[in-house]
């Protein structure tokens, strides 16, 4: 179901454009009346064009609205195209069966259609694999025929994305500048969005077969980093004082409290609501679409302490829907927490800590409590213990305690045993 708009497209207008919430929306230039952009749910604005043959109206996507295509770029496009396309000879559903369509226009072609097939699947998932197929398959293999890729030229991408072939800074609309980084874990993630459209195509007909079908990367060992109680303690005491001499945005601080006291998500917290905050029942519960694992499991509930409860008690509401709103008119939840991070982990004298490692935390200081792990393994929102388990190890404070605690068994043994020795020699 799409809704149409009339008005001379300007990139402000295409930006301001909200997404709706289902369908789309087309907006149509009304100079140039077969110019359009598309706009999805997950917030993709796609330009195109519309020409007819014969009596069928095929549409030809041009690109990505933000960098490189601005609305003049893809005006002029869009104008080469209308007059190359509407006599050509090559029709448009050779072009859909894959035969000459490149990376690019299958990547285009996977945005456009693919919320439509792939319905479960969350927004942040599409805004993932949008940010690693234009960031770093386009560049490297954008031009290829998508048809004639080799398995060789897959394994190729992922190697030169694991050794920073894509890595640089890239201006975007809405964020300014984005800083993408190449190493073995992008490449991962690169080759499971690279994959999922692959298959998607092979679904669709547009491809026979999928390239990158079987191909594995080496696991990246896992970062291992867990707060120390002497840490713990450092952290808390530093956000005090940080709200005490306005030097840290109150904000700020209570979402880095709650994401230790929770062992949520940082994307769980930062788009909490109101509306999903059941102080009644001590807990947060979230729909599945805003749950990793909501499309197996439905909703998420993540129980609240006594401190998490006075934390939230103690948020100002204003007008926003969200708790963590962006700025004054609460239209948006926070962004930016970051940089924030970065000055209070150098501040706390933490390392490399990320902020998801605070989760990894929180269930390190339970397993060390002696919490059951089935247990834990809910409050996290994992559907198995499996997950909980491959992170969850024990913290370097209580593996040296294991070791001076066996130490001192040992030794008190040997000790016993020479006393024993000793006395049998005395007459």
């Amino acid at each position: 179901m799409s809704r149409n708009l009339h008005a001379r497209l300007t990139d402000e207008l295409i930006h301001a454009t909200p997404a709706p919430a289902k369908g789309e929306v087309r907006l149509w230039d009304v100079d140039f009346k077969a110019f359009l952009v598309r706009i999805w749910p997950s917030g993709r604005r796609s330009f195109c064009v519309r020409y007819r043959r014969s009596r069928a109206p095929e549409i030809y996507t041009i690109g990505t609205f933000g960098s490189p295509w601005t609305t003049e770029a893809a005006r002029k496009k869009a104008t080469e195209v209308f007059f190359q396309y509407a006599d050509s000879e090559m029709p448009a559903r050779e072009r859909k069966s894959g035969q000459t369509m490149t990376v690019t226009e299958l990547c285009e072609r996977y945005f456009a259609e693919g919320p439509l097939t792939k319905i479960g699947k969350r927004q942040s998932s599409w805004r993932l694999d949008i940010a690693n197929l234009t960031r770093h398959v386009q560049p490297l293999l954008g031009k290829r025929v998508a048809a004639d890729l080799k398995r060789m030229e897959v394994a190729a991408m992922l190697r030169d994305i694991t050794n920073g072939a894509t890595a640089g800074d890239i201006r975007t609309i809405k964020q300014g500048v984005a800083r993408v980084r190449g190493g073995a874990a992008a490449a991962e993630r690169v080759l499971t969005s690279f994959r999922a459209m692959l298959n998607w195509a092979v679904a669709q007909d547009y491809l026979a077969d999928n390239p990158a079908r079987g191909l594995r990367l080496p696991k990246p060992p896992m970062k291992e980093r867990f707060l120390t109680d002497e840490e713990a303690r450092r952290l808390l005491t530093l956000l005090d004082a940080g709200v005490r001499s306005w030097t840290l945005n109150p904000q700020h601080a209570c979402l880095i409290r709650l994401l230790l006291l929770t062992g949520a998500r940082k994307a769980e917290l930062m788009n909490l609501r109101w509306e999903e905050i059941d102080l009644q029942r001590r807990r947060l519960v979230l729909p599945p679409e805003r749950s990793k694992a909501g499309r197996h499991s439905g909703y998420r509930r993540i129980p609240l302490s006594g401190v998490a409860i006075k934390l939230l008690a103690e948020i100002p509401r204003g007008k926003s829907e969200f708790v963590f709103p962006a700025d004054r008119s609460g239209l948006k939840p926070m962004t930016g927490i970051q940089k924030v991070w970065d000055h209070i982990r150098r501040e706390a004298n933490l390392g490399e800590m990320r902020l998801h490692d605070l989760r990894h935390s929180f269930a390190s200081f339970a397993i060390a409590n002696g919490e059951n792990i089935v247990h834990i393994a809910s409050v996290l929102g994992h559907t198995s213990t499996r997950m909980t388990e491959r992170y969850l190890h024990l913290r370097d404070d209580d593996v040296v305690a294991l070791a001076d605690r066996t130490a001192q068994r040992i030794l008190s043994g040997s000790t016993r045993a020479r006393d024993v020795h000793l006395r049998r020699k005395i007459p």
